[in-house]
């Protein structure tokens, strides 16, 4: 959500994702054997079999439960533990430890789909050697002193072409994951916060409330959940803020296109923000810190099978925050509840229905920090903040979804995802737009003002339905995935603004909010737009293994969207009729994706691909009435991706380069201004904006205990009318977390911490400094130029296991309190102080 002037509004809308822990790991103190494994893609009982005869153990099962199922090949040293969890990584079995050379192969429990070692289709940073069983299966010694497990994301799903969990050395695109042990260690509670630390996203604050995410130079409009459809109606909303991350386990980040998926969006990256999902076996969860300026949370998580003999499980998760900013007196209370039911059907048919109700109550800061009219820092005080005592900004959002999934003979799945949400929202601000004079330090524009005369709403629906599966034609496997979606928008504001109210600012260094109150709304009169957006798109994808060590994946996706806009007044809850339509229309538009992986060897693969994703050119029209269509976001990267410790420390090093071809540009040959004053005609598709650079990331575990997530992006973008694309994303920037368990008898402390350095980057223009009460500019308009320097920030943190189930951490952040702009904005405001030292104490406790 971006609050702006009453002049005018800018929306958008983020979701957030979540955790499921895997299964909890013995951890003998014996190094355990390795063995020299050759299995080939067969038949998963002719694969265990292979197993059993090379490495000598009994494998025992009944089997039918094996019927149908595939093992993928292995070559190369594995331990046992290991070996198996491969073979049996997409099926819906597990393994049990008999004695040390039996083993019993046994379905995972009811109605879970995944892979035994975790449950969001990662490695797990276990002891070597450890059995595999369910989290309530824990031995003496754990009981005792064992510390709790760490779970290492290292395949996706949601932002998979195929839709099946891949390892992310084997996917032809730059795919990131921000696991849940980084978001827990790094007191992440919003999606800003996670990709803040996300490498190669660049946050932009809009106001205290939101924020708006850049990737490779372009704005992120694309946001899925669960792999669900894509909610990129939202770069438009003034009611979502960031949302809270209780009700989600982990992110998945898709840096460049997302053809086959997103649909109407731009090429710089596409998120997939996944729920929490209910366990197999009761578990509680609790967490709270305290922080600086007032910051608490609390948080209740609780899961388990209901009955059925298990076959219905459920999970609960509660929030509560409070919280105050290091700038007075903007704040904000969140309390939120998410709750999921799971039941199995059939052995094969899952279904899942949920929902979460959030409420917010914020008294927002809207524009940030003023400059000089010039451009240069008035090197305001950070605490200071031009917001207003009686400002308030209320949401309510509501959130229903049901999921099924049935598995059929093979590797076959369908699946089904309906989402609804719902929100309504009240407010009432003040913001100023006005540079400092640098002789006075007065502020010459009086402060502006924006009420919803009634809640402003906004619904959408979302459905998707896709099949995935595999086959063997000709000898080579093939994975394919074939589907569709549909996205529904419907969103009603309605405001009234008031121009100008209260005092003027004689010395911005001495301003008073107290010395403002509510300005009373002068009439009952009201400006609303109520816009409506239907999408839909079909798509297809396949991916062909040609030999053991090249695939090919290509696919393309069928999009059409109509969105539709109208602006107009009204009174005493009556709208007048008539008023300004805007409408546009986009139809079969083909996005295609084509890849390719090659293995090099057991730990290094290249990968080249192009993907395409489109964005609409907002009803402009050629000469003739026609719409002009929509522009082309194509993706082109090369790289190379590594894989280490059986897949749960991955790395990468990429070249993309994007352009964004066919935006409308004006046709000089012609002019025409429509009645109510917008600009539509005429127009040609000729405009483009362009991004190119290089990403290196390596995320995971270096060693037993030791994680890591770090990133390097160089970028470089220009803009279709000249300059920058974004001037926000610096030319590079670097993100550095990681943590360490200690060794032997201090084995309860983990020490970490996380570094974020960028080049200078900057914001410059043309300001006018006196505006009427129509937006015309009433003196000669000058330019300015902001620049941030080059920055590095600080974070360090110390944890200890107090016992089995309790665990502390201290955390400071911005160590050496570096003073510096996360965002920089124009003159009149936008522009935001980086958070400054400041200290989180947690808590953390699991039963």
């Amino acid at each position: 959500m971006k609050l702006k002037a009453p002049a005018t509004i800018l929306w958008s809308f983020l979701i957030a994702a979540g955790w499921l822990p895997g299964l909890t790991g013995a951890a003998p103190s014996t190094e355990p054997a390795k063995y020299d494994l050759k299995i080939d893609s067969q038949p998963l009982s002719a694969a265990l079999q292979a197993l059993a005869k090379q490495s000598g153990v009994q494998i025992i099962f009944f089997s039918q439960i094996t019927e149908g199922l595939r093992a993928p090949a292995l070559e190369g040293q594995f331990t046992l533990s290991t070996a198996l969890e491969l073979l049996l990584a997409h099926s819906q079995l597990t393994f049990r430890v008999i004695n040390p050379k039996t083993i019993e192969i046994l379905t995972l429990g009811p109605g879970s789909p995944q892979s035994p070692p975790n449950a969001t289709g990662g490695a797990k940073a276990r002891a070597p050697g450890d059995a595999h069983r369910k989290p309530a299966e824990k031995t003496a010694g754990e009981n005792s002193q064992a510390l709790d497990e760490i779970v290492v994301n290292s395949t996706a799903e949601g932002l998979v072409a195929t839709r099946t969990e891949t390892p992310l050395r084997e996917i032809a695109q730059t795919v990131s994951l921000v696991s849940q042990e980084q978001i827990r260690q790094q007191n992440d509670t919003d999606l800003a916060d996670v990709l803040k630390n996300a490498v190669g996203i660049t946050v932009v604050q809009n106001n205290s409330l939101s924020d708006t995410f850049v990737s490779r130079g372009f704005t992120i409009t694309t946001f899925h959940v669960d792999g669900g459809a894509a909610l990129n109606s939202f770069g438009n909303t003034p009611i979502y803020g960031t949302p809270d991350l209780g009700e989600y386990d982990h992110v998945e980040v898709l840096r460049g296109s997302d053809a086959l998926f997103g649909g109407l969006g731009n090429p710089g990256a596409s998120l997939n923000l996944v729920r929490k999902r209910p366990l197999a076996t009761n578990e509680a969860a609790f967490n709270a810190y305290a922080g600086s300026w007032n910051n608490y949370r609390a948080e209740a998580d609780v899961t388990g099978p209901l009955g059925f003999d298990g076959a219905l499980r459920a999970r609960l998760d509660v929030v509560f925050g409070d919280r105050d900013y290091f700038f007075k007196p903007a704040s904000l209370e969140r309390k939120k509840v998410f709750g999921v039911l799971e039941y199995d059907l059939t052995a094969r048919t899952l279904l899942t229905v949920g929902g979460s109700y959030q409420w917010d109550n914020a008294l927002p800061l809207v524009n940030g920090w003023p400059f000089y009219a010039d451009g240069s820092d008035a090197h305001l005080p950070r605490s200071l903040a031009l917001a207003f005592n009686w400002s308030r900004y209320d949401t309510q959002t509501r959130e229903y979804y049901a999921q099924l999934q049935q598995a059929f003979g093979g590797e076959w799945k369908l699946k089904l995802n309906a989402t609804s949400l719902d929100t309504a929202a009240s407010y009432g601000y003040g913001i100023f737009e006005s540079p400092i004079d640098p002789i006075t330090k007065a502020l010459p524009v009086l402060p502006a003002a924006l009420f919803s005369p009634f809640p402003n709403t906004q619904d959408q629906f979302v459905f998707d339905g896709i099949l995935t599966g595999s086959f063997d034609p000709f000898g080579h496997r093939l994975d394919v995935a074939v589907g569709g979606d549909y996205t529904h928008f419907k969103g009603n504001v309605t405001l009234q603004p008031i121009f100008a109210f209260g005092p003027a600012v004689d010395n911005v260094f001495a301003y008073n909010a107290a010395a403002y109150a509510s300005p009373p709304v002068p009439n009952p009169g009201y400006l609303q737009s109520l816009a409506t957006t239907n999408q839909s798109g079909e798509f297809a994808s396949a991916r062909l293994y040609l030999t053991g060590a090249l695939s090919v994946v290509g696919g393309a996706r069928l999009s059409s969207n109509r969105l539709s806009n109208t602006i107009s007044s009204g009174a005493g809850g009556v709208t007048s009729p008539g008023g300004l339509t805007e409408e546009t229309k986009d139809h079969n538009k083909v996005t295609p994706f084509v890849g390719a992986t090659y293995d090099l060897n057991a730990h290094y693969s290249l990968y080249a691909s192009y993907a395409d994703i489109y964005q609409t050119n907002n009803g402009q029209s050629e000469v003739g009435g026609a719409f002009v269509p929509p522009a082309d976001g194509i993706d082109r990267e090369v790289g190379i991706k590594a894989s280490w410790r059986n897949g749960a420390l991955n790395g990468l090093v990429v070249l993309y380069d994007i352009e964004q071809r066919g935006l409308a540009v004006r046709d000089p040959s012609t002019s025409f201004v429509n009645p109510g004053g917008l600009s539509t005609c005429c127009f040609f598709p000729s405009g483009t904006n362009k991004s190119s650079g290089v990403d290196a990331e390596l995320n995971g575990e270096l060693a037993p205990g030791w994680l890591i997530g770090t990133g390097y992006t160089f970028d470089v973008n220009h803009a279709l009318a000249g300059g920058e694309l974004s001037s926000a994303t610096p030319r590079h920037l670097v993100k550095l977390w990681s943590s360490w368990q200690l060794p032997g008898e201090y084995q309860r402390w983990t020490i970490g911490g996380s570094v974020q350095a960028q080049s200078s980057n900057f914001e410059a223009g043309l300001l006018c400094a006196q505006l009427d009460s129509f937006g015309n500019c009433l003196v000669p308009q000058q330019s300015f130029r902001e620049v941030q320097g080059s920055f590095a920030v600080i974070d360090l943190r110390a944890g200890y296991q107090i016992d089995p189930h309790w665990r502390a951490a201290l955390s400071v952040n911005n160590v050496f309190d570096r003073i510096y702009y996360q965002t920089i904005g124009v003159p009149g405001g936008g522009n935001w102080y980086g958070e400054p030292r400041g200290f989180v104490l947690r808590v953390d406790g699991r039963y």
